[in-house]
């Protein structure tokens, strides 16, 4: 075997154990879409994207907390947040995939934290500027968006994926804006 021959095949097989990227172009790509759709439901003030972007399986743990069946549950809360909403001015919302950090946890998948920012003119409280995290979590193929911006946020998240113990999340705030 000629050296370059020998070379060659240590090469291939040390590339072939290394783990493969936590988050790739394709990763980025899927995530930017998802990050685009979301936004145009917001802009449109469909809101029931914050409940269709939610895994099922973190959907479906928030139910087994209250004891509503989850169809139900999320019946409930499209109308709780179309009521809130309905009196809400939302002046600026970005999603800022450029500042986003990515990662993987302790079981190899494959996530995003989002800058997220809404500006919004709220009843009784003027305009306000709330900043927030949303988290990219890939689950079997697909996408997902959570906003974390509250420990039980994080406490329903870490009970159904349990794999990201550990990682941190910057908290959530909200701020009068002049």
């Amino acid at each position: 075997m000629t050296r370059l021959s020998l070379a060659f095949a240590v090469a291939s097989l040390a590339l072939s154990t290394l783990p493969a990227l936590a988050f790739d172009s394709a990763d980025r790509n899927a995530v930017t879409q998802e990050v685009a759709g979301f936004t145009k439901a917001v802009d449109a003030k469909d809101y029931s994207v914050f409940f269709d972007t939610v895994p099922p399986k973190m959907m479906q743990a928030i139910a087994d907390q209250t004891g509503v069946p989850k169809e139900q549950l999320e019946d409930i809360m499209r109308k709780q947040i179309n009521d809130a909403m309905a009196s809400v001015t939302i002046d600026d919302f970005e999603m800022n995939i450029a500042a986003m950090k990515t990662g993987e946890t302790s079981s190899g998948r494959a996530y995003a934290q989002i800058p997220t920012s809404t500006v919004m003119e709220v009843p009784d409280m003027g305009k306000v500027r709330s900043t927030n995290t949303t988290l990219a979590l890939q689950d079997g193929e697909e996408w997902y968006l959570v906003r974390i911006d509250s420990p039980a946020q994080i406490a329903v998240l870490r009970k159904v994926y349990p794999d990201f113990e550990g990682i941190e999340f910057p908290k959530g705030t909200m701020e009068a804006v002049r």
